[in-house]
């Protein structure tokens, strides 16, 4: 497997990362959502508008990209507050044996972390194509649509599908959310994700135990809350089902360090900067 792929991969399950039980969609708000009120407050107090984080990735000794998060606004919808937020994957320009990439992911998420919208916009030297996920909830479906988007900025579509939902699902970019909102619980979760048209499930373990971690970025060490899962599925660009992670063991519930194992031995994604509004990083106890 090319380290591409390995970078490509992240963007999916990381971009991500790591990152869930819920119950069967009937129709009714109240069953595909958790709508207890602490629920919606920990969701609340993670999402914060002007947020932005940034990761470097290494595959081994090298350093083959950065992912960056950002949280842009937030809407009143049907009684939801919807987040909007992108993430953005460059490769290292300065290794040369990489071909140049930057693939761009924009998402729709409510106070709760589920998915209501996701659009992916891929480029290279030659091209830029994309993908758009689409929930409806009412009408128990996920749309699908993918394409090409010309220098004109007009899109190209190649075609289109539609599946069948049962519950209320994430894709690759709101799972990074869903599980800094759910890190400091300490239970088993399974949740149905999304990647294209293909249904999966994610087996996720929170409040795993409570750490210390250091890392370049923070000058001191880190209280953190670890997590670990695996994917029930493999393959997905040399994916062999296993996560870890630590996240900051606050209301934040940051990413501060993460590890996916691939094909020739595993994806390391550590915290390199971040932008948020009266953000400390928790000090470990001496």
């Amino acid at each position: 497997m090319s380290k591409i792929k390995s970078l490509r991969f992240i963007s999916l399950v990381v971009s991500a990362q790591l990152l869930c039980s819920l119950s069967s969609y009937s129709g009714q708000k109240e069953n595909y959502y958790n709508t207890s009120s602490e629920s919606v407050k920990r969701g609340e107090l993670m999402l914060q508008v002007g947020e932005e984080l940034e990761y470097s990735v290494h595959y081994a000794l090298f350093n083959i990209g950065t992912i960056r998060f950002k949280v842009t606004d937030k809407e009143e919808r049907n009684g939801r507050t919807v987040y909007r937020a992108y993430a953005f994957m460059d490769s290292n320009p300065s290794i040369s044996w990489l071909k140049d990439l930057h693939v761009k992911f924009f998402g729709e998420i409510d106070q709760e972390a589920f998915s209501y919208g996701w659009v992916s916009e891929d480029s290279t030297s030659k091209k830029v194509t994309y993908r758009k996920m689409r929930f409806d909830y009412e009408k128990k479906k996920m749309f699908f649509e993918w394409g090409e988007k010309l220098p004109s900025g007009e899109q190209k579509k190649y075609g289109d599908n539609s599946v069948n939902i049962n519950s209320a699902c994430q894709d690759g970019l709101s799972l990074f959310y869903y599980a800094r909102q759910h890190v400091l619980e300490n239970r088993k979760n399974r949740i149905s994700t999304f990647i294209d048209t293909s249904e999966f499930k994610t087996n996720f373990n929170f409040g795993v135990e409570n750490l210390s971690e250091e890392i370049d970025a923070i000058d001191y060490p880190v209280d953190v809350v670890k997590l670990d899962g695996k994917l029930e599925f493999e393959g997905v660009f040399g994916l062999t089902g296993g996560f870890e992670g630590v996240f900051s063991n606050d209301d934040a519930g940051i990413p501060i360090k993460a590890s996916l194992k691939v094909m020739l031995g595993s994806v390391r994604v550590e915290l390199r900067q971040w932008k948020r509004s009266n953000w400390v990083p928790p000090k470990a106890s001496e």
